[in-house]
């Protein structure tokens, strides 16, 4: 059976069972393709209460694209050690494992967060992308992406709920960096940076009537060119942001700069094309929104890749020659963060399709 074929029916069986986290008790059935009952015969029975999926609460379920042996990742919150252990490694002729990667957590760094002193990177006079910032009079912090173009003006990239704070920033209002929150003493002051113009707005509801979502994105206008530089990171390992970009493929080495952990590597592990959902809270929204298309990346040396006040951060290639994905959420308790990829970013703002990354840019 083709791989991303199981992956959806997967899926859509932990949907009627009641698997997934976010909808116990079976609440509504799965919108997706339609499969002839044919396709369930070798599946149904590791539905059964005495087989290998009772007792798993998935988040998703998703699949190694592009590897040279393509197999199945079904995401776990949470199971037992008897239900984990009973999982087919195969079904199919696929292969078939599992991975407890706890709740999915999308938000910047509240102020009461542990996570308190974040990076802020400068090069030369100029604020650095990579670093802190969010829109003034928010008490968070989120990272900068990347400058970005429609061939008029510049624009700064991160997510909305880093520069819109969840659908409700005003246009026209500063974004700061470094945030307030992570100013220090003897440190450069929060200052503007850019001006927030758009976001791809995050929309909540039931996804077998609303379209899950595929990006968390939004922009800022750049209106004194000569405060930003395109620089990632800091002076010893940092790099231009690159421009030109490249689709994610499983096993792909990649890294990033971000304002809570700064440079991390990681390999791009699973595409995830069914829907996960996510919480998010503001302090003027909280809800859970559905995903779709989105992709999963994992730490290559076991700590987080990620943690909050990470999102917005600009995955590239580990060489840094090309740019991957946006990032915009964190597994709960792994080492895993969640991106959507940059080209389908930059083809999801306003104007759409016109928008390019730019490097070159103050350095």
């Amino acid at each position: 059976m083709n791989v991303k074929k199981l992956t959806q029916i997967l899926a859509q069986k932990f949907f009627e069972n009641g698997n997934y986290d976010a909808i116990q008790g079976g609440l509504f059935k799965a919108k997706g393709p339609a499969f002839s009952p044919a396709a369930f015969d070798d599946i149904e029975p590791y539905f059964e209460p005495e087989e290998g999926f009772a007792g798993l609460f998935v988040q998703s379920v998703g699949y190694t694209s592009g590897a040279k042996e393509e197999e199945v990742l079904i995401y776990v919150t949470r199971g037992s050690k008897k239900a984990l252990s009973e999982i087919p490694n195969e079904l199919e002729g696929v292969r078939v494992r599992a991975e407890v990667m706890g709740k999915p957590k999308a938000g910047p760094a509240p102020a009461s967060s542990r996570t308190t002193s974040g990076h802020f990177y400068t090069k030369g006079l100029r604020a650095a992308c990579g670093g802190s910032c969010a829109p003034s009079g928010e008490r968070y912090a989120g990272t900068l992406g990347a400058l970005i173009t429609e061939g008029v003006s510049t624009y700064a990239l991160s997510n909305n709920h880093v520069f819109a704070a969840c659908n409700h920033t005003q246009v026209g209002i500063p974004i700061l960096g470094p945030a307030p929150m992570d100013a220090k003493a003897g440190k450069r002051a929060p200052g503007e940076v850019c001006r927030f113009t758009n976001m791809v707005e995050l929309r909540s509801a039931n996804p077998t009537l609303v379209q899950p979502m595929t990006v968390d994105a939004a922009h800022a206008i750049v209106e004194n060119a000569a405060l930003l530089s395109s620089w990632q990171g800091d002076e010893d390992d940092g790099y231009d942001t690159p421009t030109a970009i490249i689709a994610p493929v499983a096993g792909m080495h990649v890294k990033k700069f971000g304002r809570t952990t700064g440079l991390t590597f990681g390999v791009v592990e699973a595409f995830v094309p069914t829907p996960w959902t996510l919480p998010y809270k503001s302090s003027k929204f909280t809800s859970d929104v559905w995903f779709q298309d989105t992709w999963t990346v994992r730490s290559q040396d076991g700590d987080p890749f990620a943690l909050p006040g990470d999102s917005g951060s600009l995955i590239v290639t580990e060489d840094g020659k090309a740019a991957v994905g946006l990032l915009f959420a964190v597994g709960g308790r792994s080492e895993r963060a969640i991106f959507s990829p940059i080209s389908t970013v930059l083809e999801s703002l306003i104007p759409r399709t016109a928008f390019s990354l730019v490097g070159n840019h103050g350095i």
